[in-house]
């Protein structure tokens, strides 16, 4: 038979395989940690938790605006946008025309759990605590008219996102205060 000049080659195979994956393993037994994380990746939360990572967090973020938006509003779509809580948001939005305004805002980071939006007008000014990481964005009324700015303060050395979004909308479709810069009354 002719196996016989194939049994070295085998035998060197199995040697070269067995040996390779024994070197996939320390001394003790534990497996290879080529794979593990590098000084300054993040690592899992010790609590179980996923990391924070920004792709996800921008998916959440237009899933929470998506939450948000109501059809049967009509919404137009104006302007979006997202900024990083460590640069803040400041934005001056102009609200022409004559339907009302709705700006839509939500905010998903790593450990920072509330954010500080200021809604102002000229002199008038109404501060909001914004939920990060909420299943549904925070909605505030904006009536057309004047121009309006909305602010985040950044947050040294923050990791998250701020994600906005200013649509019109029929002017049955307000809900609740129709100027939540004014406030209301509040």
């Amino acid at each position: 038979m002719r196996i016989r000049p194939f049994l070295p080659f085998c035998v060197a195979a199995i040697a070269l395989l067995a040996g390779c994956a024994e070197a996939g393993k320390e001394t003790n037994g534990a497996a290879d940690r080529s794979s593990a994380p590098v000084e300054g990746q993040s690592k899992p939360p010790a609590d179980g938790s996923r990391a924070w990572e920004p792709d996800d967090a921008m998916q959440r973020a237009e899933r929470a605006l998506e939450s948000a938006s109501d059809s049967d509003a009509r919404p137009e779509l104006v302007d979006t946008a997202s900024a990083f809580v460590a640069s803040g948001m400041d934005k001056k939005h102009h609200t022409s025309g004559d339907r009302p305004y709705l700006f839509s805002v939500t905010c998903d980071t790593d450990g920072i759990s509330e954010l500080t939006l200021t809604l102002s007008r000229g002199d008038q000014e109404q501060a909001y605590g914004i939920e990060c990481g909420d299943r549904e964005a925070d909605r505030f009324n904006i009536p057309a008219g004047k121009p309006f700015t909305a602010r985040v303060d950044p947050v040294r050395n923050g990791t998250g996102l701020i994600l906005w979004r200013l649509d019109t909308i029929a002017r049955d479709a307000v809900e609740g205060c129709d100027d939540d810069v004014d406030g209301c009354g509040t």
